[in-house]
C-alpha cells in the first residue's frame, strides 16, 4: 500500500469512527434506567398509566421538581392544589433528552439539545436554538389525595 492510499484509508476510517460516536451521543436518552429516589418505578406503584409524587416531601417550594414513571412534576405556585403543579412528559420529544424545569427562566428545558418549552407545553425554541424538529409537550391531568399528587398518563 502506498503512503497516499494509507492516508486516505486512515482518514476515511477516522471519519467513520467520529461519525458513529456523534450519532450514538446525540441519540442517547440520558436515562440511566434507575428511577429517581422516592418516585414510582416504571410500571410499579402507579399501575403503569399513572405517576405519583408526595407534595409534602418532594414538591414543597415553588420551583421544586421531581420525576416519577416518566413524568416530570414541577411546582409553579404555592398551595396544595393540582393547579399549583404541572405534570408533563419527562423526556424531550426531539431525541429523548431529560427535561428540567428552569424556575428562574419560567421554562422547561431539554438537557440534551436545549429545546425549550413553556409550562403549558408550547415549544419556545427548537433543538440547539433553532426552530428544529420537536413537538408540543404532553401535559397530564392530575388529582390530589392528601399530599399525594397523581398524574394520569394518556
Amino acid at each position: 500500500m502506498e503512503r497516499e492510499e494509507f492516508i486516505k484509508s486512515l482518514g476515511l476510517g477516522l471519519a467513520l469512527l467520529c461519525t458513529g460516536s456523534c450519532i450514538s451521543g446525540c441519540g442517547g436518552k440520558g436515562d440511566t434506567g434507575s428511577p429517581d429516589p422516592g418516585t414510582n418505578p416504571p410500571g410499579g406503584g402507579g399501575g403503569g398509566n399513572t405517576a405519583t409524587v408526595d407534595l409534602a416531601s418532594q414538591l414543597m417550594a415553588v420551583g421544586d421538581q421531581a420525576t416519577a414513571n416518566g413524568v416530570l412534576f414541577f411546582r409553579i405556585a404555592t398551595g396544595n392544589v393540582p393547579a399549583s403543579i404541572v405534570a408533563t412528559e419527562a423526556s424531550c420529544p426531539h431525541q429523548g433528552g431529560n427535561l428540567v424545569w428552569k424556575q428562574s427562566d419560567n421554562k422547561i428545558q431539554c438537557q440534551l439539545h436545549f429545546s425549550e418549552y413553556s409550562n403549558n407545553g408550547t415549544v419556545l425554541q427548537g433543538p440547539q436554538g433553532t426552530t428544529g424538529n420537536t413537538r408540543t409537550l404532553k401535559i397530564y391531568t392530575t388529582a390530589l389525595s392528601g399530599t399525594k399528587l397523581t398524574a394520569t398518563i394518556a
